[in-house]
């Protein structure tokens, strides 16, 4: 029977093919770093858009590609690096897979080799997978015979050497049963088959495109490339055979006018150079081929029938809509074929999945800049291909107080209502949207009247992050106070994760000069700790919180007061089974403040030092995805976090208020380091003048 290659050659040379580099353009654009004039001299690259994958360091390293064909020159410069030990001349029967003896198909396995894994050397040309191997099977001699028996052995050798794609850029009009088996047998080895449709400007491919659409051979289909050519603008080339029966199957690549490595002994090679330009689709094939490299390069345990479908899936779609009976499934689209596909999803080690998308952390402020370092993590897209990005991407930090939200607020309109009942020496208090540190307190020693919670004398307490609350307290009256109290709330302003709990306090009046009163709280989360929201693939679960806050406060005058405040807390979180937060160690918090209050005939002039909670001690352990193991199971690591800030806020207010008849004024000067306690937050200065009146 015939069996020819398809090919078509031309003696247009690319003059100039020396290489070129990147330049100040560089850095604007990576990408084009990759735009040489060594990529450029074969415009194949760009129209299956390679240069993006190359930024990536993709370029089929650890892949081999059996091309069985009229040889490859070994010796070539582009060529003699990736070339595979292991091949074979089935004309010959020796290892010297050279091309032997001039004629016009003497250089064809060298121009197809080179399109697959010419180096980048910047030199003439390179390939699409430009670290793949090649693995040179000789199956036809220079004058365009190839024997099937060649064939047959060349793909068996390819076999037991672990290539991992075979490129036949030739075809026939028929195959034999025995040959027809070999290609089956390839395919139950997990190698995919890249075969040339043709060079007769047919409606359907030669017999070896279209070997699926035989009985028994139809397994072929998810493994058998069948590939058309088209010319530099896309457009299927006159010569070209069309997908036709195989267009389920089929895809296009360049093959018109692509310059490649030829022999460098061939006497067709006119300039002398080792380059030369052909047409047809033996040149389109190995674009395909070089892609499969690239592929099964950057994610090994993946099937050949699952690299197929990425191909196919990812095309440029050409012609009629969807798949059709010239283009098949359309153009090869390497930059595509490579990027994720679908909805990118967060693996947990008990087998489940969440969408990137909904996963995440909000953080409450106590953990400061903990999340904020670069923690790498995979995720998988549709195809469960792992791609890596870095967990501070999906951290959401609160933003820093601004003085302008201060000039809005007035404590006679303030949201929320409280009623207080006097029962004997017992005092019930019941309140709903206030400030619970206010509820929970036996007087307001700790606040000033006209300033926020933002501004209020101590720092922030455990209470004080609950928000929406509903709060019923007892407390009895004399020297000696102590109360008891439940709270119910939320920890977001959108009434989304509840917080709920039990106060009890006692405030001791030692003397007139000197007061002391201690709160210990008990509080439970149901979706987050610490008013911090872990969701999605990090989601935690149930969070109980011990806490006490003291209050110090002593007269230094008449008219000065001393007041110090200390919290302190421990946190317990239990995991849950579907998340990534695997384990989480007992989480210390503490925040403390010192203020100086005076009172005088004019109005109140106070300063205070401020470190609002923070976390102090506590580890996070994420079990995450970190890639795919051979047998393409999802690997996973621990990952231990320090959820201890690297920094402290230190917030230093100094503040005068002034009432006078019905009109306000207000001082405040700010000074902040380390907002939200982030060692890279820069300081902050700030001053508020306000004055209001009251009709």
């Amino acid at each position: 029977m015939l069996i020819k290659y398809f090919f078509i050659f031309s003696v247009v040379l690319i003059a100039g093919c020396g290489g070129g580099g990147g330049s100040s353009a560089v850095v604007k654009n990576p990408a084009t770093y990759y735009e040489t004039t060594e990529y450029n001299n074969q415009y194949g690259l760009s129209n299956i858009k390679a240069s993006d994958i190359y930024l990536d360091g993709y370029s089929g390293s650890g892949v081999t590609v059996a091309v069985i064909d009229t040889g490859v020159d070994l010796d070539h410069p582009d060529l003699v690096a990736n070339i595979a030990s292991g091949g074979y001349d089935f004309i010959d029967n020796d290892a010297d897979a050279n091309p032997d003896g001039q004629g016009a198909f003497m250089s064809h396995g060298t121009h197809v080799a080179g399109i697959i894994a010419g180096v980048k050397n910047d030199v003439g040309m390179h390939g699409v997978a430009y670290s793949a191997k090649i693995l040179a099977l000789r199956a036809g001699d220079s004058d365009g015979s190839l024997f099937t028996s060649a064939i047959e052995n060349s793909i068996d050798l390819a076999i037991s050497q672990g290539a991992k794609v075979i490129n036949a850029s030739f075809g026939s009009s028929g195959i034999g049963t025995f040959t027809k088996d070999k290609w089956l047998s390839a395919h139950n080895n997990d190698i995919v088959s890249v075969h040339a449709a043709g060079n007769d400007s047919n409606t359907d491919p030669d017999y070896g495109a279209k070997l699926p659409a035989d009985s028994g051979y139809e397994a072929l289909e998810n493994t058998l490339i069948a590939v058309v050519a088209t010319d530099s603008s896309n457009t299927i080339a006159s010569y070209s055979n069309q997908c036709g029966v195989a267009k389920n199957w089929c895809m296009a690549a360049p093959g018109s006018g692509i310059y490649s490595t030829v022999d460098t002994t061939d006497d067709n090679d006119i300039g002398g150079d080792g380059y030369a330009t052909f047409n047809g689709t033996s040149m389109a094939t190995p674009h395909v081929s070089g892609a499969v490299a690239v592929l099964r390069s950057k994610w090994p345990s993946k099937s050949a029938s699952e690299v197929v479908t990425i191909l196919y899936d990812t095309a440029t779609d050409l012609g009629d809509a969807g798949i059709d009976v010239v283009y098949g499934r359309g153009l090869l689209n390497l930059d595509n074929a490579i990027y994720a596909q679908g909805a990118l999803t967060v693996a947990t080690a008990s087998g489940g999945s969440h969408y990137l998308s909904d996963s995440g952390f909000s953080s409450s402020g106590v953990l400061g800049d903990a999340l904020v370092q670069s923690i790498e993590t995979a995720v998988y897209d549709k195809y469960k291909r792992d791609y890596y990005f870095n967990l501070n991407k999906v951290v959401l930090v609160p933003k820093s107080a601004l003085m302008s939200t201060e000039l809005k607020f007035e404590d006679t309109i303030q949201r929320g209502i409280q009623i207080d009942k006097s029962y004997q020496n017992l005092q019930v208090s019941f309140a709903q949207d206030k400030s619970v540190d206010k509820v929970f307190a036996f007087d307001d020693k700790t606040n000033i009247t006209g300033l926020s919670d933002t501004y209020s004398l101590y720092a922030d307490s455990h209470l004080s992050q609950i928000d929406h609350a509903t709060v019923i307290n007892v407390a009895s009256t004399g020297n000696i106070k102590t109360s008891l109290g439940m709270v119910s709330g939320y920890t977001d302003k959108n009434k989304t994760h509840a917080i709920n709990g039990v106060n009890t306090a006692v405030l001791v009046n030692s003397t007139d000069d000197f007061s002391f009163s201690a709160q210990l709280s008990h509080l439970n989360e149901s979706e987050t700790f610490l008013s911090n929201y872990f969701r999605g693939a990090y989601q935690t679960g149930i969070a109980k919180t011990n806490a006490v806050n003291l209050i110090v406060s002593s007269k230094l005058s008449n008219k000065v007061e001393f007041i110090a405040q200390y919290s302190k807390g421990r946190t317990k979180v239990n995991p849950l089974k579907d998340s990534v937060v695997s384990g989480v160690s007992t989480i210390d918090t503490k925040g403390y403040s010192m203020s100086v209050v005076a009172n005088t005939d004019g109005g109140t002039l106070f300063a205070t030092f401020k470190r609002p909670m923070k976390v102090t001690q506590g580890n996070m352990t994420l079990t995450s995805a970190n890639g795919l193991n051979a047998d393409d199971s999802i690997s996973f690591i621990n990952q231990d976090i320090n959820l201890s800030p690297s920094a402290s806020e230190e917030n230093m207010t100094l503040g005068y208020l002034s009432d006078y008849n019905n009109s306000t004024f207000v001082l405040l000067l700010n000074h902040k380091n380390n907002t939200n306690h982030d060692v890279l937050a820069k300081s902050e200065q700030q001053i508020m003048l306000k004055m209001s009146y009251k009709f």
